[in-house]
């Protein structure tokens, strides 16, 4: 088995294989942890747009309509207040 690594080039050949497996491992490891990373940011992208949405209709949608009545009384107002 040694007669197999006389020459450096040998050497250097093992050495780069075991080298290209470790950085080959430590991808695999970095993108299971990125994949994990990325599910969590889409569930909480999720739970904001619900949140979002739920203030968007339960509190906003009221606030306009409410806006609208004012505007339209202003006017009803103005032309009261014009009449007398």
């Amino acid at each position: 088995m040694l007669e197999m690594y006389k020459t450096p080039i040998d050497i250097l050949y093992l050495v780069l294989s075991i080298g290209g497996g470790l950085l080959l491992l430590v991808l695999i490891v970095a993108v299971t942890h990125l994949i994990g990373i990325l599910s969590n940011v889409k569930k909480v992208t999720s739970k904001a747009k619900d949140t979002v949405d739920l203030f968007n209709h339960y509190l906003w949608q009221p606030i306009k309509i409410m806006m609208m009545v004012m505007e339209k009384a202003k006017g009803v107002a103005a032309k009261q207040a014009k009449k007398k």
